[in-house]
């Protein structure tokens, strides 16, 4: 249904029927400055259906982060046994500084102190982790599909070749294990404050150890696996004792989790406005 109402320097149209197939406007109308009506504007009430399926492609696209948190804690375990093989094979390595990244359904390996043979050598052993790689592709397929979902409610769905350059776009979007310490520190920062945390075997929790090392990111992850289980106690600057409480870093709604939508122009949904 349509309904053309006038537009003018001095408007106040007000809706008197919450039913959007039944609007009735009402509205004072001004002289123009040069005495003449301005243009008609044309209020289109859309279809309940058509709203509740763009609606449900919006919050698909705005759990497309949660997804990729998620999938970064599958990254994260799945990375422990890897990241021991290079301590115990190449302890020369464990404290050279490196990262990773999606790339066209395999991992690169990016680094700017290692050599070329160094970093070929942990991109193969990288590579050679089933899991490992099975959720990167993981995390790099919720974004785009992310992507895809924001951009199809918006009434633009991606062509096939759009895709492919969204694809692209998201191999590059994060080095995990700059995620992971970005994660870390927002956690030890906002949450691990006021007391020590302790692990069930007595070692302090930091969450805010540098993981882009062999060596510092099972430092990390150990921090990380014994807050996210409970299996810490936390003695408040009081004197007070908890334990079991817990605290999932890749859960929390952290604006290190990249938030990859398209360009968007929407402002409301229920009405289109057309000068």
């Amino acid at each position: 249904m349509s309904v053309s109402i006038i537009s003018t320097n001095a408007t106040a149209a007000t809706a008197t029927s919450t039913n959007p197939n039944s609007i009735a406007l009402n509205q004072k109308q001004a002289a123009s400055s040069d005495g003449t009506a301005a243009a008609p504007l044309t209020v289109t009430a859309l279809d309940s259906s058509v709203i509740s399926a763009r609606l449900a492609k919006y919050m698909d696209a705005i759990g497309a982060p949660l997804k990729m948190g998620s999938d970064a804690r599958d990254i994260a375990n799945a990375l422990v046994s890897t990241m021991r093989s290079v301590l115990s094979q190449r302890p020369d390595l464990a404290n050279a500084h490196f990262d990773f990244q999606s790339s066209n359904g395999s991992i690169k390996v990016v680094s700017k102190s290692l050599s070329a043979d160094d970093k070929s050598w942990i991109q193969g052993k990288l590579n050679s982790n089933a899991g490992l790689v099975q959720a990167v592709r993981k995390f790099h397929d919720d974004a785009v599909a992310g992507y895809a979902s924001w951009a199809d409610a918006d009434g633009s769905p991606l062509t096939q070749a759009q895709l492919d350059d969204v694809s692209k776009e998201a191999d590059g979007l994060v080095g995990f294990l700059d995620l992971f310490k970005s994660l870390g520190s927002d956690a030890q920062q906002y949450q691990m404050k006021d007391g020590i945390y302790t692990t069930s075997d007595g070692s302090p929790i930091n969450l805010a150890q540098d993981p882009t090392t062999a060596a510092g990111f099972l430092a990390f992850n150990k921090s990380a696996q014994a807050s996210a289980n409970g299996t810490f106690s936390f003695t408040s600057n009081s004197g007070h004792v908890l334990y079991g409480a817990q605290l999932n870093i890749f859960a929390m709604n952290s604006p290190a989790i990249p938030h990859f939508f398209p360009p968007s122009e929407t402002r409301t949904l229920g009405f289109n406005e057309t000068a």
